[in-house]
């Protein structure tokens, strides 16, 4: 999975009002297409998250663990502070759970496609098309 394709994972788990994606961003900052509802923590959190995947475009791929490495410094920051909102734990809490489900999701699709079959070098009977042939002679 890509970081592209993870931000549109979790705008479809999170909901557009936690996670407005812009389908369009070639870059990573014209990754929202509106203000997410607790703006601050959603951008701190995918710049995270494309850093620690050391990505430099969209579509680079990104890692379960690198993920959560990204996603923990914020969280224990958020769960220290003396006032947090209540709303806020949730939208960690339903962070966690969507990150988890949709790299279990991903893992699965990629078993469920099975291994690659590669296939060998052919052999092609020349005798078939040696007749189309014509030979050039010196004369």
């Amino acid at each position: 999975m890509n970081f592209k394709e993870l931000l549109e994972q979790l705008e479809e788990h999170l909901g557009f009002h936690q996670f407005p994606v812009n389908p369009a961003a070639t870059n990573i900052k014209d990754v929202f297409e509106g203000t997410p509802l607790h703006h601050d923590l959603m951008t701190r959190l995918v710049r995270a998250i494309y850093v620690s995947n050391a990505c430099r475009v969209l579509t680079d791929p990104v890692k379960l663990d690198k993920t959560f490495q990204a996603l923990t410094p914020i969280r224990q920051e958020i769960l220290r502070a003396a006032r947090t909102d209540v709303d806020l734990y949730r939208v960690l809490d339903e962070l966690g759970a969507a990150l988890n489900q949709i790299f279990a999701e991903s893992m699965v699709a990629k078993k469920m496609a099975g291994p690659v079959v590669r296939r060998t070098a052919e052999i092609i009977p020349l005798s078939a098309y040696r007749h189309l042939r014509k030979l050039k002679t010196s004369a």
